[in-house]
């Protein structure tokens, strides 16, 4: 037993003895050996044709002191280190410790690592940690990329760089700049660890500040703070961007926003993409556009719907919003099953037995056509069945209803509508207020409800949105009936009268909850007006 514990204890110092063990640099190869005892003591001079051997690496130079005792040499001249025939390094003054395994190499620099180079004039290689890092910059060139920063790290063995402060990596299609960066050479992919903007020369320009970025395939994957952008004045951004510019697409998921800062519109979403070759996107998952006013933030419109299409190039600019559509705005608010919205006319296309109010207004009709302005509502066009009315108070209700009708707006007010063909019409008659009476009724008194029909009608309306001159042409029909019928639906209601106060959107965020109306979701209705739309479009 105590054989074998000395054995043990024995073994125990040899391993530690072996481990500690530092091996020494061997002097392979030199023309002339000197020994100055005085001036270099302990110091090897030797010159011509050096060559030195430390482990599997291999060093060249014309001359250097060899400090055999301490394991150092300080070498000059054509430096060239070679490690297993895969890692060469250049320069013109190397100071090398062969017990730290440390080279510092000074002035024209250069390490070549397979398809990659590293040019800097100071460097230091840890051949432990397998690490040569730079401190006053440096630039690496890997084929078709350039990489320069003021410090790096290169790994031969991993093929990895790290760069840091004031990074710019150039390749013929692109330029990527960062504080942060980390190059891989075998992959060719770079990952972003810092604000970093890549431009392209066709003009798109992504910006992130955690992700990656293939230089090879053209392929990013981005997650912070991150955004895709032309000159067009679109851009696209979300939390998790994905981008190829070889199809010049980018794809977003969560918070996904696109912006036209020329039209001044914003769609968002949870899902979408653009194409900024094309200037298209879709968007999906609660898809929002909002069109904005900078000089009055509280005028913008919001549309919402089951998922939007958009497109602008210099022939084409619309916004198409499929099914369940619902807009809001202070002054107009609609519902729809699906909506076109042309840029290049500012027109916004309603189908699918559309529903709109503007003030006490409801406009109802198979299609509608919305012209607007400056963000402004100026004209409404209801095609097939359309039909107005407006409550002028609890008990009175002015309609007209016709084949056509085009509403007239201005700052918001209704004050004239045209209708043709089938004009029909209900209105009551105020009757004038006393001048002389002190305490004016808070309601309005009537004279009589006036029930007319005709080919065509003009309205005009005052700016309290009442009825103050009808026009009917070439002929009418009309009957003016007593104020007592004013409860008298056959009298008062015109065929086709609906309120759909309920399913008005009452606030932006109020166009995200679903309005049950069967119009909307009847098969027969919804697939005429989408067979309609996709054969007009």
């Amino acid at each position: 037993m105590k054989k074998q514990t000395v054995f043990f204890l024995l073994f125990c110092l040899l391993t530690a003895f072996v481990w500690g063990q530092k091996t020494l640099i061997y002097l392979d190869h030199s023309d002339r050996l000197e020994f100055d005892k005085e001036r270099w003591p302990d110091c090897q001079i030797v010159n011509g044709h050096v060559q030195f051997r430390h482990e599997d690496m291999i060093m060249f130079c014309d001359s250097a002191y060899f400090y055999d005792r301490t394991n150092y040499i300080v070498a000059r001249g054509n430096i060239k280190m070679i490690q297993a025939d895969t890692l060469f390094i250049y320069g013109d003054v190397l100071y090398y410790d062969g017990d730290a395994k440390l080279a510092r190499l000074r002035h024209n620099v250069r390490m070549e690592n397979k398809d990659a180079t590293l040019y800097t004039d100071s460097l230091n290689y840890d051949r432990a940690k397998e690490v040569g890092y730079y401190f006053n910059g440096g630039r690496i060139i890997d084929k078709k990329d350039t990489l320069t920063s003021i410090n790096g790290n290169y790994y031969p063995k991993e093929e990895l760089a790290i760069f840091q402060y004031d990074v710019v990596l150039t390749n013929p299609d692109f330029v990527l700049t960062s504080d942060t960066l980390h190059y891989a050479s075998k992959t060719k992919i770079a990952t972003i660890l810092g604000p970093s903007n890549i431009v392209y020369e066709d003009s798109t320009h992504i910006y992130s500040e955690l992700g990656w970025y293939d230089t090879e395939n053209n392929l990013a994957e981005l997650t912070l703070n991150s955004h895709v952008n032309d000159l067009s004045g679109h851009r696209i951004t979300a939390d998790t961007l994905f981008h190829n510019h070889n199809t010049h697409l980018s794809e977003g998921f969560q918070n996904v926003q696109l912006n036209d800062s020329t039209q001044k519109i914003i769609i968002t979403g949870g899902y979408g993409w653009y194409n900024d070759s094309l200037q298209s996107a879709m968007i999906t998952q609660t898809p929002t556009l909002i069109q904005y006013d900078d000089k009055q933030e509280s005028d913008s419109l919001f549309v919402a719907a089951d998922s939007m299409w958009y497109l602008d190039n210099d022939s084409l600019q619309y916004i198409k919003a499929y099914y369940n559509v619902q807009a809001w705005k202070v002054d107009f608010q609609s519902i729809c099953d699906s909506a076109y919205y042309n840029g290049k006319d500012s027109t916004l296309r309603l189908y699918g037995s559309p529903i709109m109010w503007n003030d006490s207004n409801q406009f109802t009709a198979s299609e509608a056509i919305v012209y607007m302005a400056n963000n402004e509502v100026e004209r409404i066009e209801l095609e097939a069945d359309a039909f107005i009315f407006s409550k002028v108070d609890s008990t009175a209700i002015n309609q007209v209803s016709g084949n056509n009708i085009v509403g007239y707006l201005k700052e918001s007010k209704l004050y004239k509508a045209d209708v043709s063909g089938n004009a029909l019409s209900v209105y009551f008659i105020e009757e004038e207020p006393d001048s002389t009476q002190v305490d004016a009724p808070k309601e309005p008194s009537y004279v009589g409800i006036n029930k007319a029909e005709s080919s065509e009608l003009f309205l005009y309306f005052t700016e309290d949105n009442k009825i103050k001159r009808l026009v009917m042409t070439p002929q009418s029909n009309g009957v003016l009936h007593s104020p007592k019928k004013a409860k008298d639906t056959k009298v008062t209601r015109l065929a086709g009268y609906q309120d759909h106060q309920s399913l008005r959107p009452t606030s932006k965020t109020d166009i995200y909850i679903p309005k049950k109306r069967e119009a909307l979701t009847a098969e027969e209705p919804a697939a005429k007006a989408r067979k309609k739309r996709r054969n007009r479009d």
